[in-house]
C-alpha cells in the first residue's frame, strides 16, 4: 500500500500496531486494503465466504475509540489486536449480521445466541471481524471419501494460491488460503484431525493447533469435542482444564530467536520421512535439521514409534468411529440450541441435502459418512473400547517417545502426524519450510506434549527466524506473486468457454480487430481502475480468470509467461489516480497519469517488487531506490503494474541459453507462433504488449534486446541513444552500450513514454548530462507526423537474404517511395562482416570486462542482497539446479569473471569498435546525407549497438507461418526527431499490425 508509505502485505500484527501510532495508518485503510484484496482475488480463490457488512463501520469506530484513548498525547494500551481483521472460519459463530453455516446451504439463515467464545475474546481485544473464509464442507465430514479438501456448496472449490491445481488441504483451506494471499493478515481456523495444520502446510502459512482444552469450542459448530480445538472459553469444562496450561504472562514471551538453543528433537523416519516423494521437499527437511543442529539444538535421530502403522490409519485404530458417534451427537445439540434454523439435527441435514442436490451437488459429491453417523447411537461398550484402545496408542507410543527420550519436541515434515497429535490432544505448530519442484509448498511440523506450547513457540519461531531467507529462494520458483500454474486449473474453464457460442465480453480494453491497436492516450477518460481491473481479469459468465497473475491471454487463454511478478498495491495506486483525476489534481492531466507499465526484471522499484534479472540469486534483495526511468514514470503519474520476464541476465549468461528463458519466469512464448523464439532479452516487455494484456512496458537494450523481441512479437519497441535515457538503477551489462527504451503497439504511445523518460538523472549523470543536449525543445510528440516519409533520404540494407524478407522488403520499399521517401540503395557499409561478428569486432572481449566491474558495483549497493559479487552468482548457480546449470551453463559469466578490469586488450577493442563505428554506419549516413537506414529484421543490431545510435521497430509484414516480421529505422546519435517522423509515417501508412494468434 505504497500511498501509504507502509506495506501492508506480509506485515505483522506489532508493524502494523506501530503504524497505527504513527499516524501512518488507520483500521478504515486497513479494512478497505483488505476488502480490496478479497475483491480482487476472491473470485479466483475462493476462500472467503463472506465479507462482514458492518466491517467499515466497526474500523471507524475502532480508529475513533484510538482517538479518544489519546491522553495528554500518549495512547492508551488498547492491546495489540485493536483494530485487526480477523477473518473466521465459517463454523464459528458470530452474533451479528454475518451466517454460520460449515459452507452448507442448509444453515443459511441460521441464527446463533451468541458469539463463540472466541470471538467474544477478539472483540473484547478490539479486533474486527472482517469476515467468514471457506472450508471444506462440514469438515469433510460429509463424505470422507466424497467430498474434495477445500471445497463447499456456498464457495465452491477453493484454490490454493501457489499451485491452483494442487490441494489447499482442509478443512480450514480458506483461513490458510486467505492468509497467504494477503487478503487477511489473520485467520482462525479449527482442527479436530488436521484441519489447522495441513491447509497451513500446503498454503506456506503459520498455523498452530492448540492443546484440546487450551481453546473452547463454544459457540462453533461441533465434529468432535473430544479432539476439537480453537479458542480459550471458561463455558467450556475442557478449557478450563485447559487453562492450567498457559502460562503467567503469555505466550509473546516465548517468541525467542536463539529458542532453539539446548532444546532436544526427535526425529521419526520411519514413516514420516520415507514418505517425502518430492526431492527439493526431502533436501530441504535435512537442511533444516542441519539449521537446527547449528542453532545449538541436540538432534535424537532414527526414532520409532510404537504401533504407528495403526495410529496414521483412523480407520483401523477406530478414530472414525468414535467421530462419527460423537459427530451425531454434538451437532444434533448445537442445532437444538440455535435461535432459527433450517434444520434441527443431522437427520433434517441429511434430507435437506436430498430434496437440494443442485445446491449441495449431491450428484457430484455424496454423503456416505453423515449417514453412517446417523446410524449410530452414543457412545456404547464398542466406542468406549475403541477410545482405550486410542489412549492406550497415545500412551505407550507418543508420551512414550516423548518421555523416553527427554524430547522437547519431535519435527515432522509436513502434516504427516497429524493423526498422532489428533488422537492424544497433543499441540503443533507448521511452519513454512521451502517448496516442491512443482511449486507446492510444504511446512515442517513442531509437535509435542500436552501443555509444550511454550517449548514449541520457542522452537517454531527460531526456526522461522533462522530459515527465512531459504524459504524465500525456494518461494521464488512459484513466485509473481500468485499463479505461476494458475492454467492448469483455469483451463477447464477455458475450454468451457471456448466451447460456447460467442458473445460480448465485458473486458473491452483487449484488441479484437485487425488494425486496430488500443491506443491509450486517447481513452483516457476511462476510469483507470476500471481499465486496471480489466487487464487483470478477463471476466465472463461470472467466472474471474487472473489474466496477469497467470501470464494468459484474455482473448485465448494460451499461457505465455510474459510476467516475473504482479505489483500487489497496482489496484490501489489505480484507485488513487482515479481520485486525483476525479479531484482535478496537478498532474493528473499528464497523458501517463494512471497508465499501468510494466517493467523489464532487470529495473529497478523501491516497492514491493523483486528486481532478478529473470534469477533466483537476486530474489529478495532490497535496492536503495527506484531506477531513474522509474522515478520519471512515477512522477508522470504512470502505474507500475509489474515485473515482465526476460532472457536471465539480459541473456548474458550464456550462448546456449534460449531467448526468453529465465529461472524465476520460466520460457517465453511468442503469441503468434508459440512454438517460435519471442526474441530477446526484452522477450517478456514485447509479449505482454503483444499480446494486449497491457499497453505500455520498458525494455533495455545492449546489443539488440529492444529491436529483435520487438519485430519477433509485432509490437513498435524504441532503442533510444545511448544515454538519452538514464541507467541509473538498471542492472547493467555495458555502460558503454546499456539503453532503456518503451515498447508499445502503437508508435504514438511509444513516443509519449519517451517524453517521459528522457533527460538527466543525478544517478547515470555524466551520460545523461550529454544526451540530454540531443532533446529536442517541446518534446518528441511534436514529430507523430502522418507524411513524416516525405523526403527523406535512407538507405536499404538486407543482412538476411531469406526469400520472405526480400519479398516483404521490396513490397515495403514500394510504399516508402509512394509516400515521398527517396531511397538510396546499394550502397555498402565497411566491414560489416566484421561487426556483426562480436567476437572480431572486440565487442565480446569489452562486454566481459564491462559486465563484471558494472555488475559488481550495482551488487555491492543494493542495500540487501544474497549475492555481492558475479563470483557470488555463479557460485549461487551451481548449488541451485533451477538455475539449470547443466543445461544452459554459464560460460559467460565465467569468461567474465576471469577479467580483470579495462587492460590492454580491452582498449584495443573498444578502440577497434569506435573506428568499425567512425568508418562504417557514421560515414555511409554522413557521406550519402542519409536521415535512416532501413532494415529487415533485427540483424543491423550490433551496428547500433556498438556506436549508442537510436532505432525504432516496427510492424511491418507476416512470414508464411505468421511469425511477425519488423522494419528498424537508425540513425545517428540524437536523430530520434527524424527517427519518429519516418517510423511514423511508415506506420501510418501501412497499418499492417495485426493482434496475435496464438498459433501452435
Amino acid at each position: 500500500m505504497e500511498g501509504l508509505d507502509f506495506t501492508i502485505e506480509e506485515a505483522s500484527i506489532e508493524e502494523i500496531q506501530q503504524a497505527f501510532g504513527e499516524g501512518r495508518l488507520t483500521a478504515r485503510k486497513l479494512v478497505d486494503f483488505y476488502l480490496h484484496q478479497i475483491e480482487t482475488l476472491n473470485p479466483v480463490l475462493r476462500g472467503v465466504i463472506e465479507v462482514n457488512p458492518d466491517a467499515q463501520q466497526l474500523a471507524d469506530e475502532s480508529d475513533r475509540e484510538k482517538e479518544r484513548s489519546k491522553m495528554g498525547g500518549r495512547l492508551l494500551e488498547l492491546g495489540e489486536l485493536h483494530g485487526i481483521p480477523v477473518l473466521l472460519k465459517d463454523s464459528i459463530g458470530t452474533n451479528d449480521k454475518l451466517n454460520t453455516t460449515a459452507g452448507s446451504y442448509a444453515l443459511l439463515g441460521s441464527k446463533v445466541s451468541r458469539d463463540a467464545g472466541v470471538v467474544e475474546r477478539l472483540r473484547k481485544a478490539g479486533a474486527i471481524i472482517l469476515g467468514k473464509a471457506s472450508l471444506s464442507e462440514w469438515y469433510k465430514f460429509r463424505s470422507l471419501s466424497g467430498v474434495p479438501n477445500g471445497w463447499c456448496a456456498r464457495a465452491g472449490q477453493g484454490v490454493n494460491p501457489y499451485v491452483p491445481s494442487g490441494t489447499p488441504c482442509g478443512s480450514s483451506s480458506g483461513s490458510a488460503i486467505s492468509v497467504a494471499a494477503n487478503m487477511v493478515l489473520v485467520a482462525l481456523g479449527t482442527e479436530t484431525h488436521s484441519s489447522i495444520i495441513c491447509p497451513s502446510d500446503h498454503n506456506s502459512v503459520v498455523g498452530l493447533k492448540p492443546t484440546v482444552g487450551l481453546t473452547s469450542r463454544a459457540g462453533v459448530i461441533p465434529m468432535t469435542p473430544r479432539w476439537d480445538t480453537v479458542g480459550l472459553d471458561p463455558r467450556d469444562e475442557a478449557t478450563m482444564e485447559g487453562a492450567k496450561f498457559i502460562p503467567e504472562g503469555g505466550y509473546k514471551q516465548f517468541l525467542n530467536e536463539n529458542g532453539l538453543k539446548g532444546k532436544r528433537l526427535g526425529i521419526v523416519r520411519h514413516p514420516f520421512v520415507e514418505k517425502i516423494h518430492d526431492t527439493a521437499e526431502l533436501a530441504a527437511f535435512e537442511t533444516h535439521i542441519d539449521t537446527c543442529r547449528k542453532r545449538a539444538a541436540e538432534i535424537v535421530d532414527n526414532l520409532k514409534i510404537d504401533d504407528v502403522e495403526t495410529i496414521l490409519e483412523p480407520n483401523h485404530s477406530g478414530e472414525v468411529s468414535i467421530m462419527m458417534a460423537e459427530f451425531k451427537a454434538a451437532i444434533n445439540i448445537y442445532l437444538k440450541e440455535l435461535v432459527d434454523s433450517p434444520v434441527r439435527s443431522l437427520a433434517d441435514i441429511i434430507a435437506f441435502s436430498e430434496s437440494n442436490p443442485e445446491l449441495e451437488k449431491l450428484t457430484e459429491y455424496d454423503q456416505h459418512t453423515f449417514i453412517a453417523a446417523e446410524k449410530t447411537d452414543g457412545l456404547g461398550e464398542h466406542e468406549k473400547a475403541i477410545l482405550e484402545k486410542l489412549e492406550n496408542l497415545s500412551c505407550n507410543g507418543f508420551e512414550k517417545l516423548m518421555k523416553e527420550n527427554e524430547l522437547d519436541a519431535i519435527v515432522v515434515p509436513g502434516s504427516r502426524a497429524c493423526p498422532i497429535f489428533a488422537i492424544g490432544g497433543y499441540p503443533a505448530i507448521t511452519v513454512p519450510a521451502g517448496y516442491a519442484t512443482d511449486g507446492m509448498p510444504f511446512g515442517i511440523c513442531f509437535g509435542g506434549l500436552k501443555g509444550s506450547e511454550s517449548k514449541l513457540i520457542e522452537i517454531s519461531y527460531a526456526f522461522e527466524k533462522a530459515t527465512k531467507l531459504f524459504a524465500q529462494l525456494q518461494n521464488s520458483g512459484s513466485l509473481g506473486l500468485l499463479f505461476k500454474y494458475c492454467n492448469d486449473v483455469m483451463s477447464s474453464a477455458i475450454q468451457h468457454e471456448a466451447a460456447k457460442p460467442e458473445t460480448k465480453k465485458p473486458c473491452l480494453l483487449f484488441e479484437k480487430k485487425p488494425n486496430r491497436s488500443f491506443e491509450w492516450v486517447k481513452r483516457r477518460k476511462q476510469s483507470v481502475a476500471l481499465f486496471l481491473r480489466c487487464v487483470l481479469y478477463g471476466i465472463s459468465d461470472g467466472i474471474h480468470m487472473s489474466c496477469v497473475l497467470c501470464g494468459i491471454s484474455g482473448e485465448d487463454g494460451i499461457h505465455t509467461s510474459w510476467v516475473i511478478e504482479v505489483n500487489p498495491d497496482a489496484l490501489y495506486l489505480a484507485d488513487k489516480a482515479d481520485q486525483e483525476k476525479k479531484a482535478k489534481l496537478p498532474g493528473s492531466l499528464s497523458p501517463l497519469h494512471g497508465i499501468p507499465i510494466l517493467l523489464k526484471d532487470n529495473i529497478s522499484t523501491k516497492d514491493k517488487l523483486n528486481t532478478t534479472a529473470g534469477s533466483l540469486a537476486l530474489f529478495g534483495s532490497v535496492v536503495p531506490r527506484d531506477a531513474g526511468v522509474v522515478t520519471k514514470l512515477r512522477k508522470a503519474g504512470a502505474i507500475i503494474l509489474g515485473k515482465a520476464s526476460l532472457s536471465e541476465w539480459a541473456n548474458f549468461r550464456s550462448l546456449t541459453a534460449p531467448s526468453g528463458w529465465s529461472a524465476r519466469g520460466g520460457q517465453g512464448k511468442n503469441p503468434y507462433v508459440l512454438s517460435v523464439d519471442p526474441c530477446g532479452s526484452s522477450s517478456g516487455s514485447a509479449i505482454s504488449v503483444a499480446s494486449n494484456m497491457v499497453a505500455v512496458s520498458l525494455g533495455t537494450e545492449t546489443d539488440g534486446s529492444i529491436i529483435c523481441p520487438s519485430g519477433f512479437n509485432g509490437v513498435v519497441g524504441i532503442k533510444p541513444t545511448v544515454g538519452l535515457t538514464s541507467r541509473g538503477g538498471v542492472i547493467p551489462i555495458s555502460p558503454r552500450q546499456d539503453t532503456v527504451g518503451p515498447i508499445c503497439r502503437t508508435v504514438s504511445d511509444a513516443v509519449t513514454v519517451l517524453d517521459a523518460i528522457v533527460g538527466f538523472d543525478y544517478n547515470d549523470a555524466q551520460t545523461t548530462r550529454i544526451a540530454s543536449n540531443y532533446i529536442p525543445y517541446g518534446g518528441y510528440t511534436q514529430f507523430l507526423k502522418a507524411n513524416g516519409l516525405k523526403e527523406r533520404d535512407w538507405v536499404s540494407f538486407s543482412i538476411d537474404h531469406q526469400t520472405v524478407l526480400i519479398q516483404n522488403t521490396t513490397t515495403t520499399f514500394f510504399n516508402f517511395r509512394q509516400h515521398g521517401a527517396i531511397l538510396v540503395d546499394n550502397l555498402e557499409l565497411a566491414n560489416i562482416d566484421t561487426i556483426l561478428n562480436s567476437a572480431l569486432s572486440g565487442e565480446a572481449t569489452a562486454l566481459l570486462a564491462e559486465f563484471k566491474i558494472s555488475l559488481n558495483s550495482y551488487l555491492k549497493e543494493l542495500t540487501a542482497s544474497p549475492v555481492r559479487s558475479l563470483a557470488e552468482v555463479i557460485a549461487f548457480n551451481q548449488r541451485f539446479s533451477n538455475e539449470m546449470i547443466k543445461e544452459f551453463g554459464q560460460e559467460n559469466f565465467l569468461a567474465s569473471e576471469a577479467t580483470n578490469g579495462i587492460g590492454a586488450a580491452e582498449k584495443k577493442a573498444i578502440w577497434n569498435l569506435t573506428n568499425l563505428t567512425r568508418n562504417g554506419f557514421e560515414k555511409l549516413m554522413i557521406q550519402n546525407k542519409l536521415d535512416a537506414l532501413v532494415t529487415a529484421g533485427a540483424d543491423v543490431a550490433p551496428v547500433l549497438a556498438i556506436g549508442g545510435f537510436p532505432g525504432i521497430s516496427v510492424p511491418a509484414a507476416y512470414d508464411g507461418k505468421g511469425v511477425p516480421i519488423g522494419i528498424c529505422f537508425g540513425g545517428l546519435r540524437g536523430s530520434e526527431p527524424k527517427l519518429i517522423e519516418i517510423a511514423y509515417g511508415f506506420e501510418q501508412a501501412t497499418k499492417s499490425r495485426k493482434p496475435p494468434t496464438f498459433l501452435p
